[in-house]
């Protein structure tokens, strides 16, 4: 049993978990404190650059999604330390669960990955052109919290009083400058630099680089003595900045759940690139909760294929790398809020027993999977 739990929270098991194509990967039903959850993904890039986990304790749930760019580094150092960091700082407040808990644990995790950016340096100058999304849930009795850097997202399904079918309500906001009010905010803060916000390459970017305006990691983009280092040079250009242009500070929502508040839907953009929330919302409804997070990618898959003008059978011959062309790494979890009417402890128990996490990469981990098949078939 101690074995099966490790792997679950490296996201390991059960061995047949990844689909044919080898790029998909889901995991059964799983039981929380307030109902149960559901998850899965898939990857398109070289090397999967999205990670999630869930830990579901008897008093709390936490769901982590982690969207890296640049490389895989950051999400991975997210998925690692994040969660310890929530339950540290929980304990230092008695176990209870707060605001002031969570945005001590997103400035933790900031701290500690521009430790390991300078610890690299100047070895590695690429880890400090490396960062990540953030997605944060907590769900601690009848109260949730939703703590966002980047574009993630969580989305709310509930019922309206007297109606029938589900409404959608988005829980978090999308730090991403393609957004006329978040490009009015940088420049708010930046009113001396005409060039903190630029169109180019088809979209609107940071100093014409990133369109997330928030994040873990991306240190070139937030202290200026990295990227006017000239060892810098190897991996970008000088970047003339007066303030960090990125931000690590969380926004944080606070909600107390009722009755109506059926589900959560927590995913990264891969999927909400291709299904808006009310279309996500609807096919949580709509659906059997076996499978439901998977249902969710193939959702997302199935319009971009379209775009594409290629069928998802297609979609399988593609290999990584490529496939970013058609779609970006996805990952999804769904919690169902079935139980948190009743009257629930508040305080955060460690019990990483209870951690499930996707594959670090869901390539490799297939690959993997297979081998140890063939294994298993040739010894007995």
């Amino acid at each position: 049993m101690m074995l099966r739990a490790v792997a679950r929270c490296c996201g390991h098991w059960p061995p047949g978990a990844a689909a044919a194509d080898g790029m998909l990967w889901q995991t059964e039903l799983r039981p929380h404190a307030a109902g149960e959850f559901s998850m899965a993904a898939a990857q398109a890039n070289l090397v999967m650059e999205d990670q999630a986990q869930v830990l579901a304790s008897p008093a709390a749930t936490l769901v982590g999604l982690y969207d890296g760019h640049g490389g895989p580094e950051t999400s991975r150092f997210l998925r690692s330390s994040l969660f310890p960091h929530v339950q540290r700082f929980a304990k230092e407040q008695g176990g209870e669960m707060s605001t002031e808990v969570i945005r001590r644990a997103f400035g933790a995790a900031e701290e500690e990955f521009l430790q390991q950016v300078r610890q690299a340096w100047p070895k590695q100058p690429r880890m400090a052109a490396v960062g990540s999304c953030c997605l944060l849930g907590a769900i601690a009795g009848d109260t949730l919290y939703v703590a966002n850097l980047g574009d993630s997202r969580a989305v709310l399904g509930r019922r309206v009083v007297g109606g029938g079918m589900p409404v959608a309500e988005r829980l978090s906001t999308d730090h991403n400058v393609s957004s006329q009010e978040v490009r009015n905010d940088v420049a708010a803060q930046n009113p001396d630099d005409a060039q903190i916000v630029v169109h180019t390459r088809g979209a609107w970017r940071i100093k014409g680089i990133i369109q997330v305006s928030r994040s873990i990691g991306d240190v070139y983009l937030k202290k200026p003595e990295y990227s006017m280092d000239p060892i810098f040079r190897q991996i970008g250009p000088v970047i003339a900045m007066k303030r960090p242009a990125l931000s690590a500070e969380p926004q944080i929502q606070v909600r107390k759940l009722k009755p109506t508040d059926q589900f959560l839907i927590f995913a990264s953009d891969g999927l909400w690139e291709h299904l808006s929330d009310n279309d996500a919302v609807q096919i949580v409804f709509k659906n059997p909760r076996t499978g439901i997070a998977n249902r969710l990618v193939r959702a997302a898959l199935k319009e971009a294929t379209k775009r594409r003008e290629v069928s998802l059978n297609d979609l399988k011959t593609i290999e990584r790398g490529v496939r970013r062309h058609f779609h970006d790494d996805i990952s999804v979890v769904v919690v169902y809020l079935d139980r948190h009417r009743g009257r629930r402890q508040t305080r955060v128990v460690d019990s990483s027993m209870n951690c499930t996490s996707a594959p670090v990469d869901i390539y490799s981990s297939s690959v993997q999977s297979v081998q140890a098949r063939k294994d298993y078939r040739d010894s007995g």
